[in-house]
């Protein structure tokens, strides 16, 4: 058996792997700084969630082009999910990159909450447009 098999799967997992590799080293240099004293607890928490929520928008703007599924039963499938990908790679981006705005300049306590509400938002845009593709999808075939 070839251990190549899928080059754009294994093209994917290196990417990942090197967006987890930036985080780590991001999160050690972090920690280094607040043992020597140069930063504090409050600053290693905010630029920490800078860097993770720059690193998963970078993550999710790559995802819908690297989809790798089994072929599609039909060009209305291949359609829908290609739209759906579309669509959550840009509302989890947009989210992310909001994630990283708040963490970067807003307060502590406000960072906290709205970047989880962006992230919440972006997942209820997803599942609303999917929900919404699939009905008008079976309503176009049905009728």
């Amino acid at each position: 058996m070839s251990e190549n098999r899928n080059p754009r799967a294994r093209k994917h997992v290196l990417f990942a792997v090197k967006l987890a590799a930036v985080m780590i080293g991001a999160a050690l240099l972090l920690a280094l700084a607040r043992k020597q004293g140069w930063i504090d607890h409050g600053l290693v928490v905010r630029a920490y969630n800078v860097v993770m929520g720059l690193a998963l928008a970078v993550y999710f703007n790559v995802m819908p082009k690297v989809m790798h599924e089994a072929p599609p039963r039909s060009m209305r499938e291949a359609t829908l999910a290609q739209a759906v990908a579309r669509v959550s790679g840009w509302t989890m981006t947009l989210a992310f990159l909001a994630w990283a705005a708040l963490w970067a300049f807003a307060p502590q306590e406000i960072a906290k909450a709205g970047s989880l509400a962006a992230v919440g938002a972006s997942v209820a845009v997803m599942l609303g447009y999917t929900v919404w593709k699939s009905v008008a999808g079976r309503r176009s075939t049905s009728g």
